[in-house]
């Protein structure tokens, strides 16, 4: 499986070092990224071991990322022999305890580049996010920088004063601690995303 995760992370530079870029700051980002993805390193006797099991919203996200600017990434994915690190890192949220149970099995993350991810790259975090069809992933912020990359469904993004729809071969692009939330609505969300900067602090809701 670690000959896998390194050729995940082949794939994912190739893509972004080709991809149009829509601003200067995006294209710095992508490049950092692209970077981390060729340079990490396999962590050894690394074990998958996913909170949940969710191939009923994968499944539909990788294919349709066939089908888009990304299909690259989307193929690679499709490859791995076993399951992603899957993990729901928000604390519950007390007044909407039920609603976070719900986000739980609704919102993922799995990280491929990290201090408990299968690869390791300086001064980078990343993986995959990936949200149901029809969930709102309320506001939230961190002190990392974060570059997203649409591999599959159509999102609502929203940050103070703006909101886009971004389609499959988009990127976002999210300043320090910049508040932002997503919508999904009849697709899944299959989404790469990269950190840099302060990359130790978890995120957290607003």
């Amino acid at each position: 499986m670690e000959t896998d995760f390194s050729d995940l992370a082949l794939a994912i530079a190739a893509h972004l070092e080709r991809a149009p870029t829509q601003t200067d700051d995006i294209a710095a980002a992508a490049r950092h990224l692209a970077h981390a993805m060729r340079c990490a390193t396999v962590r050894e006797s690394f074990v998958v071991v996913p909170n949940r099991d969710h191939w009923a919203i994968l499944a539909p996200a990788l294919d349709a990322g066939l089908a888009h600017p990304a299909a690259g990434i989307a193929a690679a994915l499709a490859e791995l022999p076993g399951p992603l690190p899957w993990r729901y890192s928000y604390p519950p949220r007390p007044a909407e305890s039920a609603d976070a149970v719900d986000l739980a099995e609704r919102i993922a993350f799995a990280e491929i580049i990290g201090p408990r991810a299968p690869l390791d790259a300086p001064g980078c975090r990343a993986g995959f996010t990936l949200i149901a069809p029809a969930t709102f992933y309320p506001p939230h912020a961190h002190p990392a920088v974060e570059l997203y990359l649409v591999i599959a469904g159509q999102a609502q993004w929203t940050t103070p004063g703006a909101e886009r729809l971004v389609p499959p071969g988009d990127f976002v692009l999210h300043r320090a601690s910049q508040p932002h939330a997503m919508r999904t609505f009849a697709e899944p969300l299959l989404a790469l995303y990269g950190w840099s900067g302060d990359i130790d602090p978890p995120a957290y809701y607003l």
